[in-house]
């Protein structure tokens, strides 16, 4: 395929686009890169833009590598990996977080998520939100007690921290303060999932449930199907938690059917775990 023909390609968008990516792919490894390299460019922006679903059951020493040095020639959002363990999980963004946070963020990354939904958990014995998500339960036992899926499904060295901004107080129902937080996993919140609040505690409750996290995830954009998640190894649909502060006894979250919802902090939930790899 000459230079001018891929220019050319570069400029088609929707399924015809999609269409040709998928000849490519069928061209071999070496010369299918190569191309989409011409088509996307490369570092995380074309990891991003370059969405569509992959099966794959290794990661290689040369994916480890292309995160690492930010080209993301190797990988890119849609990678549907199945770990070993059986659990699976997408390639969500690229460098979700670079130059973000109260410590910049400067090594570059993947956003993981959990395709499945492998755990339930509550935000709260009752249905109070005090003390925002720094004091949910999620974040204080369930995730901390579940680390080590991720640690043996990637490698512990692979797991890299990220600094998020919670809520830690609530006034009239409402976010109300927050403080930075290192978090090897976190909940996603209402933005990550569909790119604003959909009308929930907007304002300063906002700030505090968003901050850095503010931005729709390039997996949903380009593949919203993937916001709807099911009980691992079923076809059945389960709603899943956000860490945004609803109100004074509810926290958001994603029910079955894919819409943004809101439940009491005391309803058991999925927990769909977002997390950082390089």
């Amino acid at each position: 395929m000459s230079d001018a023909r891929i220019s050319d390609l570069a400029q088609l968008t929707g399924p015809v686009k999609r269409d040709i990516q998928n000849v490519i792919l069928d061209d071999g490894e070496n010369n299918h890169r190569a191309l989409l390299k011409q088509l996307f460019g490369s570092g995380a922006g074309a990891a991003n833009r370059l969405a569509f679903k992959e099966e794959i059951t290794e990661i290689t020493d040369e994916m480890w590598e292309s995160i690492q040095d930010g080209t993301f020639d190797k990988v890119h959002v849609g990678m549907h990996y199945t770990a070993p363990s059986g659990r699976t999980y997408y390639f969500a963004d690229a460098d979700y977080y670079i130059g973000k946070g109260d410590t910049e963020q400067t090594s570059h990354h993947m956003l993981v998520i959990e395709d499945e939904i492998n755990h339930t958990a509550q935000h709260q014995t009752t249905n109070v939100t005090t003390g925002g998500a720094t004091s949910s339960l999620i974040y204080t036992t369930t995730l901390p007690g579940i680390q080590g899926e991720l640690e043996a499904d990637f490698g512990a060295a692979h797991i890299k921290t990220q600094r998020i901004y919670l809520s830690n107080a609530t006034s009239g129902g409402i976010a109300s303060g927050g403080a930075w937080a290192s978090k090897s996993a976190a909940l996603l919140n209402l933005n990550q999932i569909f790119g604003h609040s959909l009308g929930y505690t907007e304002g300063s409750g906002q700030y505090f449930n968003a901050l850095v996290r503010e931005r729709q995830l390039s997996l949903f954009q380009a593949m919203p199907e993937t916001i709807v998640a099911r009980t691992a190894g079923t076809t059945t649909r389960q709603h899943y938690w956000c860490d945004d502060v609803i109100s004074a006894s509810n926290f958001g979250n994603v029910i079955s059917n894919g819409n943004a919802f809101n439940s009491g902090a005391s309803a058991v939930v999925g927990v769909r775990r977002a997390f950082l790899i390089g």
